[in-house]
């Protein structure tokens, strides 16, 4: 198992391997494992569990990225507790782990982000990816990423931008409408995922879910 500081996030990552154990971020120095801004901690894919009071080595978690949709964190009441003092938000993706998780111990959900499309070759011009990201403040956002190789051995080219969409996206605005503010509209359309998300979203009320109130649950 590795464990890493984050991409895009303030705190770590964990991957390679099926069970996250303590032993495998002690090494890490208590600073960065209590950082009193939040420290968020990402899952991968391939993690199916998290040792029984794992969290206990992060006692300023703030938020939890869940890859795996069956993954067990083990949730003691300690763990629970500390999720609850925390406001901790867990990010997966709906009728997962996450959201269960939300629900039964009255945290907030957050979807993870959802890529929508990937179009052309890496060694061929390059492919552009379009992901629909999601914030904690419960906003939202496009982010265009064009990856290629660069003009050297070794290096990369190509670009990337992102823009904001409004909050209600779901409701205010068709599939087709936010496909065309986008790169590789045609794409984005014929793929489905963009159009299967929002219909979902409409049905759950929203990305960002608050489940920290009991008859919220």
């Amino acid at each position: 198992m590795v464990v890493s500081l984050g991409y895009r996030k303030h705190g770590f990552d964990a991957f390679g391997g099926e069970i996250l154990r303590k032993e495998d971020i002690v090494h890490w120095e208590e600073e960065r494992r209590a950082d009193p801004q939040g420290v968020a901690l990402g899952l991968g894919e391939e993690i199916r569990e998290v040792e029984p009071d794992f969290f206990e080595l992060l006692p300023t978690i703030s938020s939890v990225w869940i890859q795996n949709p069956e993954c067990d964190l083990h949730m003691t009441e300690k763990t629970a507790e500390l999720f609850r003092k925390n406001n901790v938000i867990l990010r997966g993706v709906y009728d997962t782990t996450a959201e269960r998780l939300a629900r039964k111990y009255h945290l907030r959900f957050l979807h993870l982000d959802v890529k929508l499309t990937s179009v052309g070759d890496y060694f061929e011009h390059g492919v552009d990816i379009i992901t629909v990201r999601f914030r904690e403040d419960g906003r939202a956002y496009i982010h265009q990423d064009c990856q290629c190789q660069g003009s050297a051995p070794g290096q990369t080219g190509g670009g990337e931008n992102s823009f904001d969409i409004p909050k209600d996206f779901y409701l205010s605005m068709t599939s087709e409408e936010l496909a065309e503010k986008c790169w590789c509209t045609k794409a984005i359309i014929a793929g489905g995922v963009l159009d299967a998300f929002m219909k979902k979203a409409k049905s759950k009320g929203g990305f960002l879910l608050d489940f920290t109130e009991p008859d919220k649950s």
